[in-house]
């Protein structure tokens, strides 16, 4: 009989809906129905004699000093029937949220403990419980105070935030719509939630601290366990208080933040962008505030300051650069008096402003800084180093100086050239017309046509070979054949040979006191010296005395020819020696030549190892000085010896 009781009542268990468990006093399983195994995946044969707490999560094995069987039994007169959701534990150890009642019959070891599951989606609305009110008699504290919990009831359900009520267990006893819509769930799956079965760690300390009697914050994702939904929340938790002034729960305000965290993930990926944009910006960036004070610079406007970027804050420009800044404050400080912006001015150059090392020239743009309202902040600085472009600037006007230099000088090269080729050939034509007449009829020829005629070719043959000689120079081709030679005497047969050119000059020569020796190219040698004496004559024009002095001075014989013509202007003496250059005191008609002589004759004492200058003034005549090493002399060529001459 009592065999065939307990199979009834095993088909009556098994028949159940809800999963059932029972106990013994330890607390280990003497059955479980169909349902149990159904909703768990174990075998009844395999429960049998275990501990009941392996079907629960091990967090969850103790509460206050209590296993959880005992912990719920001891709450079942303030739970008052109704269930408490908890997590049990599949035996595949996916974690399952059920709602949880414990009961029990007998004592000591015939103690039987019953627990009954209910899975959540299987949950059914409950009616509020009924308020006992006699009929006929008013009862104006209980409409009062029901009237007052419905407008509380209206306050919480209509709030923009979510509220939820914990009691000290604790356990989710009441919460409003927002808050289950925050969480992704409905409140039936909150209601009964004992908060320290959550995972997060964070959000249990919080919990003790407001049962504590303390306010807490929580600010995190939470990751609702049964649909894994995740949403950025941010919580205040905050203790309630019963009539005696003890903490009986507490209570949450849950703040949805996906959206303020969205923006303000955009935001910071924005100033992120544009902290990026104004730390690498190869402009110099500033803000000044309303006391032109700055406020931030980068790192670019602090190399142009010099200073460094975080010693510019609280500063003004005079504060950090003294006189210069105050300079160059009067931009910005124009812009905050007239709240108009100042575009593409040109800034001081870094000389103007005392800046040490090279010279540097800046663009300045300033604006003024508003608030939405109209408001004005500050000023806007942004500083562009031109001195790239400034120097390219000048280098193109350089570049352009200089070719309308070249075309000038190729001009009168060309008339100068026309003109002098020209000079010599309309008498050479005229010469030797003449001599084509007389022998025509039998006259006897005047040698001194033949004579003015070879005068002229070979003057023509001199400014031919001196075109010559400038384009074997330029090319680096102008050959010298360097032998011993005595540099005194070449300068007497020099002078000697020009006798017939001197004219109403007169040549003085002072010798030196012993014969002078060079290791020089003596046809070269004797080209410098004429070009010399016949400038000495060309350009002295009312005649007078040439003097020409050959001294020795520390193995370097040094000649000079003075002359007392017209002399040269001291800002055209350097370059006298360049090609086709001619002083501008001296006209192409009145005194001829190729401006070819003294270039070529630069050349060949430079490459002799020798220097040549002059010394001038206009009006008073010039001395042109050629030094050349001796042939004693040990070093191959010859230093500076005149360090403040015009050597060339």
């Amino acid at each position: 009989m009592a065999g065939g009781a307990a199979r009834e009542l095993e088909a009556i268990l098994d028949a159940a809906v809800d999963p059932f468990i029972a106990c013994d006093a330890d607390e280990r399983i003497l059955h479980v129905n169909a349902a149990t195994e159904r909703l768990l995946g174990w075998d009844r044969e395999q429960l049998l004699g275990r501990p009941v707490t392996d079907l629960f999560p091990p967090r969850l094995h103790r509460f206050h000093g209590l296993s959880l069987p005992r912990y719920l039994l001891s709450r079942r007169k303030v739970l008052g029937g109704r269930p408490t959701r908890v997590f049990a534990r599949r035996r595949d150890g996916v974690e399952l949220q059920v709602e949880l009642t414990a009961g029990a019959t007998g004592v000591d070891s015939q103690e039987r403990i019953v627990l009954t599951m209910r899975r959540l989606h299987e949950v059914i609305d409950s009616l509020e419980e009924p308020v006992e009110h006699v009929p006929g008699t008013p009862d104006r504290t209980a409409h009062h105070e029901e009237t007052v919990d419905r407008l509380y009831r209206l306050v919480v359900e209509n709030a923009p935030l979510g509220i939820f009520h914990f009691d000290r267990a604790p356990i989710v006893t009441a919460c409003n719509d927002r808050f289950a819509h925050i969480i992704g769930t409905s409140k039936r799956n909150l209601v009964g939630l004992n908060l320290f079965t959550l995972s997060d760690e964070r959000i249990i300390a919080c919990v003790r601290e407001s049962l504590a009697g303390h306010n807490c914050d929580y600010d995190g994702d939470y990751r609702a366990l049964t649909t894994a939904k995740v949403t950025p929340v941010r919580v205040r938790f905050a203790p309630c208080y019963a009539e005696d002034g003890t903490v009986e729960g507490g209570v949450g305000i849950v703040e949805d933040i996906t959206d303020r965290r969205r923006v303000e993930a955009e935001r910071e990926e924005n100033l992120a962008q544009l902290d990026l944009l104004f730390r690498g910006a190869p402009v110099g960036i500033g803000f000044l505030d309303a006391n032109l004070r700055y406020v931030r610079v980068n790192e670019t406007l602090a190399r142009i300051n010099g200073i460094p970027a975080e010693a510019h804050t609280g500063h003004t420009l005079p504060e950090l650069l003294g006189e210069p800044g105050a300079l160059a404050e009067r931009g910005p400080r124009q812009v905050l008096r007239t709240g108009e912006p100042m575009v593409n001015k040109e800034a001081l150059s870094d000389e103007d402003l005392r800046i040490p090392g090279p010279r540097r020239y800046f663009l300045g743009n300033y604006y003024p800084v508003r608030t939405p309202d109209g408001r004005v902040l500050g000023v806007g600085v942004l500083v562009e180093d031109i001195t790239e472009r400034k120097r390219a600037e000048e280098e193109r006007a350089h570049l352009y100086r200089e070719a309308q230099e070249a075309i000038r000088v190729r001009d009168d090269f060309l008339s100068i050239a026309s003109h002098e080729l020209k000079t010599p050939l309309t008498p050479l034509s005229l010469r030797l017309a003449t001599l084509e007449r007389r022998l025509e009829r039998g006259e006897n020829l005047d040698p001194s046509v033949l004579r003015h005629a070879r005068h002229q070719l070979t003057r023509l043959t001199g400014l031919i070979n001196d075109l010559l000689d400038a384009s074997r120079i330029e090319a680096g081709r102008l050959a010298l054949h360097p032998e011993a030679t005595r540099f005194d005497l070449l300068v007497e047969h020099t002078l000697a040979s020009m006798e017939g050119q001197k004219g109403n000059h007169a040549f003085e020569f002072e010798t030196p006191p012993e014969p002078i020796s060079v290791q020089g190219d003596t046809y070269r040698l004797e080209q410098v010296v004429s070009n010399l004496l016949e400038n000495a004559l060309k350009y002295s024009p009312d005649g007078g005395t040439i003097r020409v002095r050959l001294s020795l001075s520390e193995d370097v014989a040094v000649l000079s020819v003075t002359d007392p013509g017209i002399g040269i202007p001291e800002d055209q003496q350097q370059q006298l020696f360049d090609r086709y250059f001619r002083a501008r005191n001296a006209s192409t008609r009145s005194y001829g030549g190729l401006g070819l002589g003294l270039y070529i004759s630069r050349d060949i004492v430079e490459r002799h190892g020798g220097r040549i200058w002059v010394e001038s003034e206009a009006g008073r005549g010039s001395t042109f000085y050629v030094a050349l090493p001796t042939l004693s002399a040990a070093r191959p060529a010859l230093p500076l010896a005149w360090p403040d001459r015009h050597l060339h």
